[in-house]
C-alpha cells in the first residue's frame, strides 16, 4: 500500500490538473494580505478570501498559497516567510481581556521569525523583499499594540495567516511566498538540505533503495473520526515494538523519501472530493495510477459504482454542467455493462487497463486502521460492480442497490437488539470487487429475517421484500447454485424441490385469501417459518386445508389454481424434502417470491383487461 501511494505521488507531479502541493513546499490558508509601503511602513491589511458555494449561499473561505514547507514541532520554532500573526508581528490576541497583547513567547517567536528570515533574504533584493526587510529591522511590537490596522482586525487578528506584497510590486497582488528569488533560493536549499548527523541510513523496505530511514512519519489527515492533527499508519513509539536495538519507525525501515511521497499522496486524496467516499464509517479512497488526467477515472467510477453517493456540489456551475454531460455521456457505456458486453471507453480518454488502486481506512485512537485494499485494472473494477448490480437484478428494470439499502434490508424493524457485524459493509464491498460470493451473513440474515418478521402493511413493511429476495437471489447466484439470468422471472421449468415448495406455498396463501377475504391470519403468518425449514411435515396438512379453501372458490379461480397447484405437484415429484439447510431455503423464498408476482402482474393485466374502453 505504502509502495503504491509513493508511485502515485510520482503520477501525481506529471499530471498538469492535480493541484498537488510542489515538493518542499506546504498549503496554507491564508485570511489577509498585508501590504507594505516601500520604507517597510504597513500601507494597509486587506481581505485575502474567496467566495464559494456553501448549498445555496456563498461563502468567504482563506485563499490557499504555497509556503516554503512548514515543519510542526513543539514549542516557539519560526519559519521561512512566516505566515502566523504571532511571529509576524510578534502580538498575540488576548482572549480574556479581547485585546492585542505582547506577551514573552510572541516577541521571541518575533524574534525568531526576524533572524531566520532576515537570514534567509541575505543577498536578494527586489520592491518586496527589500520592504520585507525594512519591515522586520523596524517593527517593534510593543509599541504597536494600538496600532489601528491591526486593532481593526478584532478578535480576527486570533489565528489569522497573513501572505506579504509590496505597494511597488508590478504584480500588485504577488506576495513574497512567490517571489522568483525566494523561489529559486529556497528550491536549492531544499534540494542541498544536509543530512542529520544523527541520522540512520538503511536499506528502504519499500524502495530498496538505501538512504537516510525515517525516524517519525507525518500525520495523516482528512479522515472522519480521527484526531484534528491527524493520524498514523507506520506508528511504533511503544518499546514492545523496538528490535535489534531500533527505535521508534526506524523499525518499519522506510526512507525518508517513501514516507514524504505516501504521505503527500494520502493528505491529497483526503482533501479532493472526487477521490473520497464515505461507506458506514469507513473513509474510501481511490486513484487512478496514470500520468495523464484522472478525471474521467473518477467521474466514471463515482457514476458507475452505484454504491456510493456523488460528491457535494462543486463550487462552479460550470463544474455540474460539466459533470452532468459526462454523466448522460457515459450512459451508454454503462448500459453496455449491464447487458454483460464489452464497454467502450476509449472514447472518454480511459485506458481500462490502467491500474485502479481502492483503499479503506477507519481511525483507531491515533492510528489508521486498513480495513481494505484493492487493486486491479480499470476495466476489470468496473465489469465486476456491473456484475454485482446485475447478480441483484431480478429483473433488467431493477435499479442498483447500494450497500447502504442492503444493510438496511438486512435489519429488522422489530428486533433493534439484533445489529449487523461493524466490517459488514467492508466484506460486501471487498466481494463485490474481488467478483467472489458475498459474506454467508448476507444470506443467513436475509432468510432469517423474511422467516421471522411479521407483516406490517400499514407501515408498509413486508418480510418477503424485493430487496431482500435480490439479496437472496445475488447470494446464490454467487454460490453458483443457481446460475445467472435463470431465475430474473419466475422458472416454471425448474424441478428444484425447495423452489417449488416456495411457489406451491405462494399459491396455497393466494387461494386462502381469495375463499376468506379480509382475513386477519393466514397460512403464512402460521406457517411460513416452518413450511420453509420443514415442508415435509408442513405441506401434507396445508394440502388438505387447501380443499376447503378450494370449496369457497368461483368455478374461474378454482380451474385456475388447481391447474397451477398440479403443475407445481408434478414438478415436486414423489415427496417433500424432509429439511432444508440455508441454500434452499433461500430457494424456497425466491420461489415463494417470483410466484405471488406472477400472480398479482396476472391479476393486473386482468384488471386492465376488464376495464372499459
Amino acid at each position: 500500500m505504502l509502495r503504491a501511494l509513493s508511485k502515485y505521488y510520482d503520477c501525481l507531479c506529471r499530471q498538469k490538473d492535480s493541484g498537488l502541493v510542489p515538493d518542499g513546499y506546504s498549503k496554507v490558508g491564508v485570511n489577509y494580505n498585508l501590504v507594505l509601503h516601500s520604507n517597510g511602513t504597513i500601507k494597509e491589511i486587506l481581505p485575502y478570501t474567496k467566495a464559494v458555494l456553501n448549498g445555496k449561499k456563498e461563502k468567504e473561505v482563506p485563499r490557499d498559497e504555497f509556503f516554503p514547507f512548514r515543519n510542526s514541532v513543539p514549542g516557539i520554532s519560526a519559519e521561512t516567510i512566516d505566515h502566523r500573526e504571532k511571529y509576524l508581528f510578534g502580538i498575540e490576541w488576548d482572549k480574556k481581556n479581547e485585546k492585542l497583547s505582547a506577551t514573552k513567547n510572541s516577541l521571541l517567536a518575533f524574534e525568531k521569525c526576524k533572524e531566520k528570515n532576515l537570514s534567509f533574504l541575505e543577498g536578494l533584493s527586489s520592491p518586496i523583499i527589500d520592504a520585507y526587510k525594512i519591515f522586520l529591522q523596524n517593527w517593534n511590537p510593543e509599541n504597536e499594540l494600538d496600532n489601528p490596522f491591526l486593532t481593526a482586525l478584532g478578535k480576527k487578528y486570533g489565528g489569522a495567516k497573513f501572505i506579504v506584497t509590496s505597494q511597488e510590486d508590478p504584480a500588485a497582488q504577488r506576495p513574497l511566498s512567490r517571489e522568483a528569488q525566494v523561489k529559486e533560493k529556497w528550491e536549492n536549499d531544499w534540494r542541498n538540505r544536509p543530512i542529520p548527523a544523527d541520522a540512520v541510513l538503511g536499506q528502504c523496505s519499500i524502495s530498496g533503495k538505501y538512504g537516510q530511514i525515517a525516524r517519525i512519519h507525518d500525520n495523516l489527515t482528512g479522515i472522519s473520526g480521527g484526531l484534528a492533527t491527524g493520524v498514523n499508519i507506520v506508528c511504533l513509539k511503544s518499546s514492545a515494538f523496538w528490535s535489534y536495538g531500533r527505535r521508534e519507525s526506524y523499525n518499519s525501515s522506510v526512507s525518508q523519501e517513501i514516507m514524504e511521497k505516501y504521505t503527500k499522496a494520502f493528505n491529497y486524496l483526503t482533501s479532493v472530493p472526487a477521490h473520497k467516499q464515505m461507506l458506514d464509517g469507513m473513509t474510501l479512497l481511490f486513484w487512478a495510477m496514470t500520468a495523464e488526467s484522472e478525471k474521467p477515472y473518477l467521474q466514471a467510477f463515482n457514476t458507475g459504482a452505484g454504491f456510493f453517493s456523488l460528491p457535494a456540489e462543486d463550487p462552479s456551475e460550470a463544474e455540474r454542467n460539466e459533470r452532468q454531460s459526462q454523466e448522460q455521456a457515459l450512459a451508454s457505456v454503462f448500459s453496455q455493462l449491464s447487458q454483460g458486453k464489452e464497454a467502450d471507453w476509449k472514447g472518454f480518454g480511459i485506458d481500462q487497463g490502467t491500474e485502479f488502486y481502492i483503499l479503506g481506512v477507519k481511525p483507531n485512537s491515533s492510528r489508521l486502521a486498513i480495513k481494505i485494499f484493492e487493486h486491479n485494472s480499470f476495466g476489470t473494477i468496473m465489469d465486476r460492480i456491473q456484475q454485482h448490480h446485475r447478480d441483484m437484478q431480478l429483473s433488467p428494470a431493477d435499479k442498483q442497490m447500494p450497500i447502504w439499502l442492503i444493510s438496511k434490508a438486512l435489519k429488522s424493524p422489530i428486533a433493534s437488539k439484533d445489529p449487523l457485524p461493524p466490517d459488514l459493509s467492508t466484506k460486501i464491498l471487498q466481494s463485490i470487487l474481488r467478483g467472489s460470493p458475498y459474506p454467508r451473513f448476507m444470506l443467513e440474515t436475509a432468510v432469517r429475517r423474511a422467516k421471522t418478521d411479521q407483516d406490517d402493511a400499514a407501515k408498509k413493511f413486508y418480510a418477503v421484500s424485493r430487496d431482500r429476495v435480490r439479496i437472496i437471489k445475488a447470494c446464490l447466484t454467487r454460490m453458483d447454485l443457481i446460475k445467472r439470468s435463470e431465475f430474473t422471472m419466475l422458472n416454471t421449468q425448474n424441478t428444484d424441490g425447495a423452489y417449488n415448495c416456495g411457489r406451491l406455498f405462494a399459491v396455497l396463501e393466494m387461494i386462502q385469501q381469495k375463499a376468506l377475504p379480509g382475513i386477519n391470519t393466514t397460512i403464512k403468518d402460521r406457517f411460513f417459518s416452518s413450511a420453509c425449514s420443514t415442508p415435509y411435515l408442513v405441506f401434507p396438512r396445508l394440502l388438505k386445508l387447501s380443499q376447503s379453501h378450494f370449496g369457497k372458490l368461483d368455478r374461474g379461480n378454482a380451474i385456475f389454481f388447481d391447474q397451477i397447484v398440479q403443475e407445481i405437484v408434478s414438478n415436486l415429484g414423489d415427496s417433500f424434502p424432509k429439511a432444508m439447510n440455508m441454500e434452499k431455503q433461500g430457494m424456497f423464498i425466491l420461489g415463494y417470491y417470483q410466484q405471488k408476482e406472477k400472480i398479482f402482474a396476472k391479476k393486473s393485466e386482468g384488471e386492465k383487461d376488464n376495464e372499459p374502453a
